[in-house]
């Protein structure tokens, strides 16, 4: 096996593996193409390919405006057996534009970043986190001003190196405020908001477009850029009734699994798919291996 693109804060690479754990796939040939970059970007944005095309999906900030299709390394779609995308809204981006020939939009599977069993302890020592790395990016840099300005007990966390470290972290926190890096790149940051969720934390967040396509989007706190410290404080004053309408049922802990499972649906139909291959043999050999009977 394998994987284009891993690494340690690739936080739906758990899901993947424990799939292919669980279905005993062991096929040296096979590639997965873990996919984190942002594809809903506004003309103007930073690292845009050249051709890159329009979508269909209109801005969150202009109407009349509508995002680009950001594809970043498109010979590893083309080559890859599965393309793990971290997010349903650049998939939708990427689906309404018919940018990808049909074969290759077949072979792209929603993989949530669900890194941790589901944790909702109450015993927190952090009120409000971000974990934003690069602190000097202009706009990161005045959510942190206005967050410690507006919060007494605001951290931000840098140094998580590893998926054990980004676990306990988020286990101790009680708030988590997550919000686009640039004007332009507007994807939803999963690979922040819903291991952050997983654990209990409740997660303010930036407004992202085709929220409702968000899977868990009616568990998150989502607002506008400038009212982010506004609506982390009032969250914060009202904290035990926000957790307990998010993580006091069993909802979202069975919303997860479901997503999973589902995943795994979504992988199992791909994975039917006869893989590349120039011998009509081997293409023989992997449809007998996965619709064999049981017995």
């Amino acid at each position: 096996m394998q994987y284009l693109n891993a690494h340690p804060l690739v936080t739906n690479l758990p899901v993947v593996l424990n799939y292919f754990a669980k279905r005993g796939e062991r096929e040296e040939d096979f590639t997965v193409f873990l996919q984190d970059e942002h594809n809903l970007v506004l003309p103007g944005g930073r690292g845009i390919p050249r051709k890159c095309k329009a979508g269909r999906i209109p801005s969150i900030f202009n109407s009349a405006e509508n995002y680009l299709v950001r594809v970043v390394n498109e010979r590893q779609y083309k080559s890859a057996d599965v393309i793990i995308e971290y997010n349903v809204p650049n998939i939708v981006n990427i689906r309404t534009s018919k940018i990808f020939k049909p074969a290759i939009e077949r072979k792209i599977v929603y993989g949530p970043a669900i890194p941790f069993e589901y944790s909702n302890g109450t015993a927190r020592a952090i009120d409000v986190m971000t974990n934003i790395i690069n602190t000097q990016e202009p706009r990161r840099a005045s959510l942190v001003e206005s967050l410690e300005r507006r919060i007494p007990g605001y951290r931000n966390v840098q140094g998580i190196y590893d998926l054990d470290a980004l676990r306990s972290t988020y286990q101790d926190a009680k708030i988590v405020v997550n919000a686009h890096q640039t004007w332009h790149h507007h994807s939803i940051e999963e690979f922040r908001v819903l291991p952050a969720l997983s654990q209990g934390c409740v997660v303010v967040s930036e407004d992202v477009p085709l929220r409702e396509n968000i899977p868990y989007h009616e568990h998150v706190i989502w607002c506008r850029y400038e009212d982010i410290a506004e609506v982390t404080a009032d969250v914060f004053a009202n904290y035990d009734s926000v957790f307990d309408r998010i993580h006091g049922q069993p909802g979202l802990s069975n919303l997860l699994a479901s997503m999973i499972d589902d995943f795994e649906k979504s992988m199992d139909a791909v994975i039917a798919i006869p893989r590349r291959t120039g011998s009509v043999a081997s293409t023989v050999s992997h449809l007998w291996r996965h619709f064999r009977p049981n017995s």
